[in-house]
């Protein structure tokens, strides 16, 4: 059962469009979100197996969520044998980091909710 948000007016949206909203995201980028969110850390390949898609549609999800800050990334170990080509990252998702980052943007957005109804009345009052 997904999780929602209750808005102050009793209506309630799922906390993963109410994110998706909040950061532009597609439907592939909540799912490889909400796949790290459970598993933990994961490779392009481990989500891509997971999700049974391609690894380019991870990626770009993946680069999409990087950008964001929604996610984190670190170069996977070296492997015993050389290879060439793209580094290996593992991906993942520090939740209390996600949690402060949430709550500073929505913080941010009242606030400029805020200014921009406080100008709309000052202009309506010069009017």
């Amino acid at each position: 059962m997904a999780e929602k948000v209750r808005f102050p007016d009793g209506r309630e949206v799922d906390i993963h469009d109410f994110i998706a909203f909040m950061y532009g995201l597609s439907k592939s980028d909540v799912e490889v979100l909400h796949i790290l969110l459970q598993n933990g850390k994961m490779t392009t390949d481990d989500l891509s197996q997971k999700l049974n898609v391609t690894k380019a549609s991870i990626s770009k999800a993946l680069n999409n969520l990087l950008d964001k800050g929604l996610i984190q990334r670190e170069k996977a170990p070296a492997e015993k044998e050389e290879r060439k080509g793209r580094p290996n990252y593992i991906y993942w998702v520090e939740k209390e980091r996600l949690y402060r980052k949430l709550e500073a943007d929505l913080e941010k957005l009242a606030g400029t909710v805020k200014e921009a109804l406080q100008k709309h009345t000052a202009l309506e009052i010069v009017i």
